[in-house]
């Protein structure tokens, strides 16, 4: 029995001195270094995930937002621009951003308009409800939708980054390249003006 005792003494003291040393290699070396992307692999990066929405169609969606409206995707159709921002409830950039598009929201340019949506809302009533603290802690009222299986289909099951944001014109159509990362308020109402500008020249 004293064997044992020891043993497992012995073990236990090899154990704390691996963690120890563990602890003081981290301290000395510190996290890892944030991996940063020159400019071109940035924009490489930023074409390869706009092609993930090349040729999205948003007709015929049938949902529901995180407090209950009903919302079809006939919802585009009085607006020439909605910009459409895709999160989720554990993304820090997506909670970071969402009080500057509330401001956005109360002062965006004429015959735009913005949603929402929270892909991660699926069957997750627990997502829902952070998702709800969320948009009120920053002011949000604008709608936040949760995703049926077009939406899914069609953006959400695309989205590789977080937050994602697309405009699309009046029929759903994509009007621009995606915005992929966070963005301030003036960045967005910019990006609104340069997609009414281009609807407009369509005509």
């Amino acid at each position: 029995m004293e064997k044992i005792s020891k043993t497992i003494f012995k073990i236990i003291g090899v154990i704390l001195i691996i963690v120890v040393i563990g602890i003081v290699i981290l301290l000395i070396k510190g996290p890892s270094d944030p991996i940063v992307l020159t400019d071109e692999e940035a924009i490489k990066q930023n074409e390869q995930q706009s092609k993930l929405y090349e040729n999205v169609d948003l007709a015929g969606f049938d949902t529901v937002s995180i407090t209950g409206e009903k919302v079809t995707s006939d919802y585009f159709k009085d607006y020439k621009i909605t910009m459409i921002n895709i999160w989720t409830t554990n993304c820090n950039p997506c909670i970071a951003e969402m009080p500057d598009i509330a401001k956005l929201y109360d002062s965006r340019p004429k015959d735009s308009n913005i949603i929402s949506i929270c892909a991660d809302t699926v069957d997750n009533k627990d997502a829902v409800e952070f998702a709800t603290k969320v948009m009120d802690d920053a002011g949000a009222k604008f709608l936040t939708l949760i995703p049926d299986d077009v939406l899914q289909k069609a953006l959400t099951d695309r989205a590789t980054l977080f937050p994602t944001t697309i405009f699309v014109d009046s029929k759903g159509k994509i009007i621009g390249q995606p915005h992929f990362g966070g963005r301030t308020e003036d960045d967005y109402r910019q990006a609104i003006l340069d997609r009414l500008e281009e609807v407009e020249k369509s005509k």
